[in-house]
C-alpha cells in the first residue's frame, strides 16, 4: 500500500493557519495587550496632548495598533520618535510608546 505525502510551502501554511478562528482571537488579544501598554506609556508622559492610542481589528486577519493625534499636528509622530523644539532647537527624545509597548526595544 502506498501512502501519498502532501507538502505545503510555506506561503500556504500561513494561510492556512492565520485564518484559524484561535488564531486570529489570539491575535486580537496580543493587539489588546499592546494597546494598553502603550495607553499606560502615553499615561506616564506628561504633556500626551491630544494623542490617544488606537487599536483597530477591522482587518480581515490582522489587528493594528497605533497613536492617533486628532489635532493632525503630527504630534504623534513626534511622541513615538522625536522632535526637534522649535523654541531651543534642541532634540527631544522620542517616547516609542508603541515601540516598548510591543517589546520592539
Amino acid at each position: 500500500m502506498s501512502v501519498t505525502i502532501r507538502l505545503y510551502g510555506d506561503k500556504t501554511i500561513n494561510r492556512i493557519v492565520s485564518r484559524l478562528p484561535a488564531v486570529r482571537d489570539a491575535v486580537k488579544d496580543h493587539a489588546d495587550q499592546i494597546g494598553r501598554r502603550a495607553e499606560a506609556r502615553l499615561a506616564a508622559h506628561r504633556d500626551a496632548g491630544a494623542t490617544r492610542v488606537g487599536v483597530d481589528h477591522s482587518g480581515q486577519i490582522d489587528s493594528v495598533v497605533y497613536l492617533d493625534d486628532e489635532r493632525g499636528a503630527k504630534a504623534a509622530l513626534s511622541i513615538e520618535f522625536g522632535h526637534t523644539d522649535p523654541r531651543t532647537g534642541r532634540h527631544v527624545e522620542g517616547l516609542y510608546v508603541l515601540y516598548g509597548a510591543a517589546g520592539l526595544l
